[in-house]
């Protein structure tokens, strides 16, 4: 945990129980090192109820054991129906990850904790590389689960096999609860576990500890390519009308495995999607377009990528033209899908007609260390890295299709509508939430929540300070 950095001295921490023996393990060792530390440690259960008189079960013994440990547990129960009916193509399993994500997330901010500790241990690791690998995935996906996502996220036990946590809960006398759903052969995970790991542990009983040390390693190469592809990419691009556009003369002298990602980052800068297209789709994006003639078009999530001569142009599909114009006024009717929009300058002030609410702009470098914590503990206030995204900004509504990477969320992809209905936001309030983009996509959807892909952090040369007012606070200022 020190060798990882995961927490520093009087930090709070969330740590995410189910019950089972990962969590349930997690949890013990925290509430030991907490006093040497000087941790504040609290629990956070979600009961999906998909299991009955199972789930609330498991809910009664997280409880009885946070009451045993005097460690404050809050729980909150999903509705299962309300999962059935919003999965959308999900699976029941994808659905659950994203909305017990979705609490975790909404409880780390309500409590104010520093960080969010889930059990995930080297088998869990061995078990993601094995079905990344049966997929095909490349480097990024062989480097499976990180220790560390900002700006919450952490994973104390990602070393630790299970069999030495199920020795310390016995040497603990510690119990826990097993989860029914884990036995059954439905998903591709429970096959990993039960089927091909054992299989493949007779062949190498050190297993588990050799996938950890893979994906430790192809983490950090995997780092490395994209730094090299973010160095490589930044004098071959530029905006134009709105679109970002890459000089093909200088893409084509990259390495070919900088091509593929070059192409992956631009998709995901133009589409605001964090997850880029498949192999199939980037080697499709190469052959037709960049190798072919000018004016070959290809269409991929959700962004055109046209050869122009000598230049590839990556458009969003259903884009609402340039930045800075007005594209209808409030309270006016307006052509469906058209957002109402304004530019931003930076630093200004702009006012926000739908909510008579004033957003200002102000840039800081170098940042001031005591900015940590202008931002901490409140969503009307966003430290943004100026070095992530062009600075051609815009403020403008929601639209759907909207997707961001929320802080908090490890990353993921959510779509804004989801999102909003996560926080039970009414509908006819969702109109009025002055979403900042740029070119690359959602900055901060102002007055919640931040892309975790932009949010400042510790390595942060250039800020971008956000506030959202009320036009009686700013005018006191």
């Amino acid at each position: 945990m020190r060798q990882q950095h995961l927490w520093k001295a009087g930090d709070r921490i969330l740590a995410a129980v189910s019950g089972g023996p990962d969590s349930v393990a997690l949890l013990r060792l925290l509430a030991e090192v907490a006093p040497s530390c000087s941790l504040r440690i609290e629990v956070v259960h979600v009961n999906h109820g998909l299991r009955g008189a199972e789930s609330d079960e498991d809910a009664r013994f997280v409880a009885r054991l946070c009451e045993r440990l005097e460690i404050p547990c809050h729980q909150e129960r999903l509705d299962p129906m309300e999962g059935s009916l919003g999965r959308r193509g999900r699976s029941l399993q994808e659905w659950a990850r994203e909305a017990r994500y979705a609490v975790f997330e909404r409880m780390a901010a309500a409590r104010g904790v520093d960080r969010i500790a889930l059990g995930h241990t080297a088998d869990d690791q061995a078990e993601t590389l094995l079905m990344w690998m049966l997929r095909g995935a490349g480097t990024r996906g062989m480097a499976g689960i990180p220790a560390a996502r900002q700006p919450w996220v952490i994973r104390p036990l990602l070393t630790m096999s299970r069999v030495e946590l199920l020795a310390y809960l016995e040497a603990q006398g510690q119990d826990f609860r097993i989860d029914s759903t884990n036995a059954k052969p439905l998903y591709l995970r429970n096959r990993v576990r039960q089927n091909i790991l054992p299989a493949l542990k007779q062949v190498n009983p050190s297993l588990v500890q050799v996938l950890a040390r893979q994906a430790d390693i192809l983490g950090e190469e995997d780092r490395c390519l994209e730094a090299w592809t973010a160095s490589a990419l930044t004098p071959l691009t530029r905006m134009q009308q709105g679109d970002l556009v890459i000089d093909r003369a200088g893409l084509l002298a990259l390495p070919l495995a900088i091509q593929r990602r070059a192409m992956r980052t631009m998709i995901c800068r133009a589409s605001g999607a964090v997850k880029g297209p498949s192999f199939r789709g980037v080697a499709a994006l190469l052959d037709r377009v960049l190798h072919g003639r000018s004016g070959s078009v290809l269409t991929l999530h959700g962004v055109e990528v046209l050869r122009d001569y000598e230049t590839l142009r990556f458009h969003p599909v259903g884009s609402t033209g340039q930045a800075g114009s007005v594209l209808h006024k409030p309270g006016t009717k307006h052509g469906k899908g058209l957002p109402f929009q304004l530019s931003v300058a930076v630093p200004s002030k702009v006012h926000w007609p739908l909510t008579d609410q004033v957003m200002e702009f102000l840039v800081q470098s170098p940042p001031d260390p005591s900015l940590r914590s202008w931002a901490k503990g409140t969503h009307t206030r966003a430290l943004l890295d100026m070095d992530r995204f062009t600075p051609d900004l815009m403020l403008r509504t929601w639209l759907p299709g909207d997707a961001f990477c929320p802080v908090g969320m490890g990353g993921r992809r959510k779509k804004l509508q989801d999102y909003f209905m996560d926080l039970k936001l009414p509908r006819r309030h969702r109109g009025l939430v002055p979403i900042l983009v740029a070119p690359e996509g959602i900055l901060w959807v102002g007055g919640y929540r931040a892309d975790h892909r932009v949010a400042a952090s510790a390595a942060s040369s250039r800020l971008l300070l956000v506030e959202l007012k009320n036009p009686s606070v700013d005018k006191g200022a």
